[in-house]
């Protein structure tokens, strides 16, 4: 697998919304929105968690997760795959606190963030040959 590129990042960036998707221990499948998806570093993605259980809850069954960013007005896309980690305390997670209450819209802060190993990326473009 490559590294997630600057277009990547720009890309993850630039989308207000990301979809996750998590399954539980027998493979029932759940997907969410996603606000706060950020790049960490070229193997990276973290994402605060707000409101999700059935997302906690399978990622504390089936570490197993797929990250989707798109820009359907010009039919290009990403999905991340890999697994995560939750994390509910320590210097990313008050960082990451942070942040969200320097948004205009007011939020309550993170239950925890999902910090996500990326393993695999995959091109979703129209015609595109899959893995990066």
């Amino acid at each position: 697998m490559g590294p997630i590129t600057d277009e990547m990042r720009r890309m993850v960036e630039e989308q207000r919304v990301s979809y996750v998707a998590t399954a539980n221990k027998d493979g029932r499948p759940n997907v969410s929105p996603k606000g706060s998806i950020k790049v960490l570093d070229e193997r990276t993605l973290v994402f605060a968690d707000l409101f999700s259980e059935k997302t906690r809850r399978n990622l504390l069954e089936n570490p197993q997760v797929a990250v989707t960013v798109a820009d359907a007005k010009k039919f290009q896309g990403y999905q991340f795959k890999g697994r995560a980690e939750l994390i509910e305390k320590g210097p990313l997670f008050d960082a990451m606190v942070q942040e969200l209450r320097k948004l205009p819209m007011k939020l309550p802060d993170p239950k925890y963030l999902v910090k996500i190993d990326v393993e695999e990326i995959y091109d979703l473009r129209p015609g595109a040959q899959g893995k990066c």
